[in-house]
């Protein structure tokens, strides 16, 4: 018996490796404070008028109001996850679609169930993709 017949759970392929680009400048979060907006009970989403990358992109903000250091980190969290699910299951819809979004997470988006926001954000970046870049319009 070698070493790998005696683990447990292990995959027989591996699972491809996701990692979820991110906005870290200001002047990117800045750039979608005059785009087109979608809001849900759990956060508000922006998108940049112009995108400034060939790839989607997402920026996370969480501001103090929100609460003590733990709990906007919990909610950051939440909304990465429910981005990368999100991903996943939109992943055809969404090929080729570059664009900058930003997620202004709301106090709900601690207590709302995964599969509520996982579909919200999945819904504001369908809406967002298809608005292209109008600038102005509201949710």
């Amino acid at each position: 018996m070698t070493a790998d017949e005696t683990i447990k759970g292990k995959a027989d392929t591996p699972s491809p490796f996701f990692r979820l680009e991110t906005i870290k400048k200001r002047a990117d979060f800045k750039a979608a404070n005059g785009g087109p907006r979608f809001s849900t009970p759990g956060f508000t989403m922006l998108r940049a008028p112009a995108a400034a990358t060939d790839r989607l992109r997402f920026g996370f903000t969480v501001t103090k109001k929100l609460g003590k250091a733990v709990l906007r980190n919990r909610i950051r969290r939440r909304l990465k996850a429910a981005v990368q699910a999100m991903l996943k299951a939109e992943s055809a819809s969404l090929a080729g679609q570059p664009m900058d979004l930003v997620i202004l997470a709301r106090q709900a988006a601690a207590d709302l169930p995964f599969e509520t926001l996982s579909r919200d954000l999945g819904r504001a970046t369908l809406t967002l993709a298809k608005r292209g870049s109008e600038a102005g319009k509201r949710g």
